[in-house]
């Protein structure tokens, strides 16, 4: 199983989100767009694991979150890694309570390592994926580069099992757990 956790978006925030894209292909930016049941944000990649994996998955999950309570998060603006002049990934930047966000990550990353979790040790940086291998030389893109998409309520952390379907990544989710 391939999975990762994350915080599902606001279906609003997720149309708001799709006709973003479409400004963005207006302008004559190409790349493999995500589909809006796709938007999320990662708070931690866990990658290929076994079902068995998924009680202390979830044990850990329940126990983070009920040491946080609920924030507000803003989506606004657009970037890209490595960067705008090399991209690979085009997102839109995650801003308002990032302290919350990272206190909420960083708790579930040091419970998952104490329960022997192989994880990624790079920095986290929150953002929603909007494209991958972006093309947009030549184009001015300073006009949306700090466009406001809305802000919502985070409320629950959801592990999600990311499957290919069709040529395609189906994310589903597994287990939810609120924060208090």
């Amino acid at each position: 199983m391939r999975l990762f956790v994350g915080i599902e978006l606001p279906d609003e925030i997720k149309r708001v989100l799709l006709e973003f894209q479409s400004e963005l292909k207006q302008l004559g930016v190409k790349g493999l767009w995500k589909s809006a049941e796709n938007f999320h944000v990662t708070l931690e990649f866990l990658g290929e694991l076994e079902p068995n994996s998924l009680p202390t998955l979830t044990e850990t999950l329940s126990k983070r979150a009920r040491n946080h309570k609920p924030f507000h998060l803003s989506i606004e603006g657009l970037g890209a890694f490595p960067s705008l002049k090399r991209p690979h990934t085009l997102w839109t930047a995650i801003s308002g309570s990032l302290n919350a966000l990272h206190q909420l990550r960083d708790e579930i990353h040091i419970e998952l390592v104490k329960n022997s979790f192989v994880l990624e040790e790079r920095q986290f940086k929150s953002h929603i994926t909007m494209a991958s291998r972006p093309q947009f030389d030549d184009i001015d893109l300073s006009c949306v580069r700090t466009k406001k998409f809305g802000e919502f309520m985070v409320a629950e952390v959801v592990l999600f099992e990311s499957r290919a379907s069709y040529g395609k990544r189906v994310y589903t989710d597994l287990y939810r757990t609120k924060l208090l």
